[in-house]
């Protein structure tokens, strides 16, 4: 007796896979283009993969900065020289000098300290009188601001050009 028979090929699963496998060639056909491109997309990701990463990460930037490009920005923004913030300090006194003087010269004033002393024997000595009068000018403000504010203010002004 031979070992091969007919009775093999009469089993139900034998008799399926043709079926199965003609299910997956009609599934399959359809797709065939796009799995081509996602092939393909992917042979050029790994081919210009530094330029990849390098979108990847711009775009990772771009949608949630990190912590220390914040920081970063924060610490940037207020680091000012002295100069500059008096100059800042002195041109926000110039705007609001009409509407609120007294704002004005606490800001006039704050520009003064916060500016760079040059020193000088010249301008020490020419400087003592005036500075003596601001210091005396600012004392009789703080000590009358809360009884008359105007005339607070009226001080604070002379000491701010004083």
């Amino acid at each position: 007796m031979s070992t091969l028979s007919n009775s093999t090929y009469t089993h139900p699963a034998l008799i399926a896979v043709p079926a199965v496998l003609a299910a997956i060639g009609l599934t399959y056909s359809p797709a065939r283009p796009a799995i081509i491109a996602v092939a393909g997309v992917a042979a050029l990701a790994l081919l210009f993969k530094p330029l990849t990463l390098a979108l990847l990460r711009g775009i990772l930037l771009a949608i949630a900065p990190s912590q220390k490009v914040a920081v970063a920005k924060k610490a940037a923004v207020n680091v000012a020289s002295p100069v500059q913030t008096a100059f800042a300090l002195n041109r926000k006194a110039n705007q609001i000098a009409q509407t609120q003087p007294a704002l004005a010269a606490e800001l006039r004033m704050r520009a003064a300290y916060a500016a760079p002393q040059r020193i000088s024997k010249r301008a020490v000595v020419q400087a003592s009188a005036p500075a003596q009068t601001r210091f005396a000018l600012n004392r009789k403000a703080n000590q009358i601001a809360q009884t008359q504010p105007e005339l607070a203010a009226k001080l604070r002004m002379q000491a701010a050009y004083a």
